[in-house]
């Protein structure tokens, strides 16, 4: 960009890849009418299991591994199972976290226009559908949801309540309150915002309010908006989210306040070349931030390292000096749109990172129609300059 100078090169890395199988399609839900492996939004690790989501179910897919080269042994959990949801149909999960005991689980809370086919639609139609925006309630699901292990070693299972590890309370599927007319807690509190306000009625791939990460630890969770990015500056949103109370199937969660004048939030902004924020990880205190295009197009998708992130307690405007370009992740013309990441360890190997892609290129389908291949990039080491 004119007039601004980089401060840090990407490293360009070697990457593997691990074979991800699910099962077929028509072996799951009537929901699911497409091979879950082209869908794919987000992937987190817990143990020897990688949690999955596509955005176009109502479930959490888990698939576990004995070599380390492939994740197999499919199950997948209906979010129904643990939460009261306010319509039939998908949740368009975004964002996964694991803390501990907890899954976190995040929906886009966003809008969607529809798409127009001129192989489907005439002129006409095509121009009709482009004027309608869709508000779908279940997408704004924030919560969490009990791991507990499975007996064998580094495996775990989602549980609507357990017993906690360090005997405190009991844990329990929690939620924040949702509105069958779709809002939460969250939405409504930004809904008069003075940089985000208007954006939450802008459906997400019109540079909308869009929800593409979590990373939560305790209490605290971080959130990276896709959409907004303002004047190139990307946003991730700060929660403090507390226990309300219990009904029959859940918890109630809450927001506390935390922001400056007595917001639920606090906003930070960071400069990541124009780039909108897909997903969030920690490391430590810092924040791994993958991002990529806000629009619906091709482009540059770019692994940074916010250093410091976690000891963050005030509104940041955070910018590309203080930030680590770590590394590019490859990226198609039209296919392996870089969409989840996951901090990978494996035994006796350094820290890697695991990406999944939505339309994946076909080199990476299985001939079974089930799997496909995820990459495995190697996590370079952290700046010596960074804190």
């Amino acid at each position: 960009m004119a007039g601004k100078k980089r401060t840090s090169t990407a490293r360009q890395v070697a990457r593997e890849r691990v074979m991800l199988d699910f099962h077929h399609h028509d072996a799951l839900s009537e929901q699911v009418t497409e091979p879950l492996r082209g869908n794919l939004s987000v992937v987190k690790q817990s143990g020897s299991c990688l949690w999955v989501a596509s955005d176009e179910t109502d479930t959490i897919e888990r698939l576990t591994t004995d070599d380390w080269r492939s994740f197999g042994q499919h199950t997948p959990y209906r979010l129904t199972d643990f939460f009261d949801l306010p319509v039939k149909g998908e949740v368009d999960v975004e964002g996964l976290s694991v803390d501990g005991d907890y899954l976190w689980i995040c929906g886009s809370h966003s809008l969607k226009r529809k798409k127009p086919s001129l192989d489907e639609h005439g002129v006409e139609e095509a121009l009709e559908r482009l004027t309608k925006i869709e508000c779908e309630p279940n997408r704004y699901l924030l919560g969490r949801i009990p791991l507990v292990r499975d007996g064998a070693d580094g495996v775990y299972t989602l549980c609507r309540s357990a017993p906690s590890n360090d005997g405190g309370a009991e844990l329990t599927a929690g939620r924040l309150k949702m509105d069958p007319a779709g809002a939460n807690a969250l939405s409504k509190a930004l809904a008069k915002d003075e940089h985000l306000g208007r954006f939450m009625a802008i459906p997400s791939k019109d540079n909308g309010f869009d929800i593409e990460g979590i990373s939560a630890r305790g209490e605290r969770v971080f959130l990276g908006m896709r959409g907004p990015v303002l004047r190139g500056w990307a946003v991730i949103l700060e929660l403090v989210v507390a226990e309300k109370g219990h009904n029959a199937k859940s918890t109630g969660l809450k927001l506390r306040k935390i922001g400056p004048e007595g917001e639920r939030y606090r906003k930070h902004f960071l400069d990541l070349d124009g780039l909108g924020i897909r997903e969030l990880s920690l490391e430590g205190d810092d924040l791994l931030i993958l991002a990529g295009p806000t629009m619906d197009l091709d482009g540059p998708v770019v692994l940074y390292r916010w250093p410091d992130a976690w000891n963050q307690r005030e509104e940041t405007i955070i910018p590309r000096s203080r930030l680590e370009r770590v590394m590019d992740i490859p990226n198609g013309v039209g296919t392996d749109h870089a969409e989840g990441a996951t901090l990978f360890a494996r035994p006796d190997q350094p820290l890697s990172v695991l990406v999944v892609y939505d339309s994946p290129a076909p080199d990476r389908l299985a001939p079974n129609g089930r799997g496909v291949a995820a990459d495995v990039f190697p996590l370079p080491a952290k700046r010596r300059d960074d804190p």
